[in-house]
């Protein structure tokens, strides 16, 4: 297989597929059958092979070989621009860092793109080769759908858990990190937001246009993914308004501890802004000080330092300023 052509596929409807070598990749698009190629875009021989193939419009090409992409699904004439986003589980890598997978399909072929692996591809080619996979274009679509939306699951469910865990952790006081930690799964509900807003109006908009190619099954599955997908992005908006209350009690807990800590500084001075000017004031070193000669007047003087000190403690106290 080349290096462009990460899967050539032709489905047996029955749930199976071959994989045909890249000589046999068509010329036009195929009017019969279920032909699935799906594309390493990071290679531009496969932009020179759409280019050459006949019946593909201009704008599905570029679409397919775009840098950036956002979820959505456009219908052109009897075929469909679907680009929809899964969440990245590949090792090592950040779940809200989503992966694109853009698709031309139409109702015997279907050419997909991606940059960046994506597992809910590599689920529905495993199926493939055990004969349990989809038997068309459109169980194809349906299933890619349903698959990427599924994956999501996990993943809002585990962001869910660590900011229910935070939040615990804060009732019982501000730790060291717990700010970062916050930060970051705010981070992750943006990202996760910022792309699952548009997928959930591409999901509707396919399952309301009317694809001759999709029976009433296939659309109800894709409907059901658009109904999950919903339920994710409210509960994307929760977490969100969960985490800037969070961020809230942090900053609200942080100024207790600092109202706390100048309090103590303002009592402290309290006392001891008349203590220092007496001892400030004896420690001059001109004549006419009293007790310079004698020699008990050093501790008469502490005595009265230590009255004074707590008689203004007394008073504080009985004034309930602590």
């Amino acid at each position: 297989m080349s290096a462009f052509v990460v899967h050539n596929l032709e489905l047996n409807g029955e749930g199976g597929a071959t994989s045909l070598p890249v000589s046999e990749l068509p010329n036009v698009l195929p009017e019969e059958g279920c032909r699935w190629v799906h594309l390493d875009c990071r290679e531009e021989e496969g932009y020179d092979w759409l280019c050459r193939l006949e019946g593909i419009p201009e704008t599905a090409v570029e679409a397919l070989y775009a840098e950036e992409t956002r979820p959505r699904a456009v219908k052109m004439g009897n075929g469909l621009l679907l680009t929809l986003r899964g969440v990245n589980l590949n090792p090592e890598s950040n779940p809200s860092d989503m992966v694109a997978l853009r698709l031309w399909v139409t109702p015997h072929f279907i050419i997909s793109s991606r940059r960046r692996k994506l597992l809910s591809v590599q689920d529905v080619v495993k199926d493939l080769a055990n004969n349990e996979g989809p038997t068309n274009t459109g169980d194809i679509v349906a299933t890619l759908t349903e698959t990427l939306t599924d994956r999501m699951s996990k993943v809002i469910t585990d962001l869910e858990d660590e900011l229910a865990d935070l939040e615990e952790s804060i009732g019982e006081g501000v730790e060291a990190g717990q700010r970062d930690s916050l930060v970051q799964r705010r981070l992750e509900t943006i990202r996760l937001r910022r792309f699952l807003v548009p997928q959930k109006e591409a999901i509707n908009k396919l399952s309301q246009e009317a694809l001759t190619w999709m029976t009433v099954d296939q659309i109800a599955q894709v409907q059901e993914a658009a109904n999950d997908i919903t339920r994710y992005v409210e509960g994307l908006e929760s977490l969100r308004e969960r985490c800037l209350l969070m961020q809230e009690e942090f900053a609200n807990l942080q100024a207790e501890k600092m109202n706390a800590r100048m309090y103590v500084l303002s009592i402290l001075s309290g006392i001891f802004m008349p203590l220092g000017f007496l001892t400030g004031l004896f420690g001059i070193n001109i004549g006419g000080m009293p007790g310079t000669d004698n020699g008990s007047a050093f501790w008469l003087f502490c005595a009265v330092l230590v009255v004074l000190g707590g008689g203004q403690f007394l008073v504080m106290r009985k004034s309930r300023w602590f």
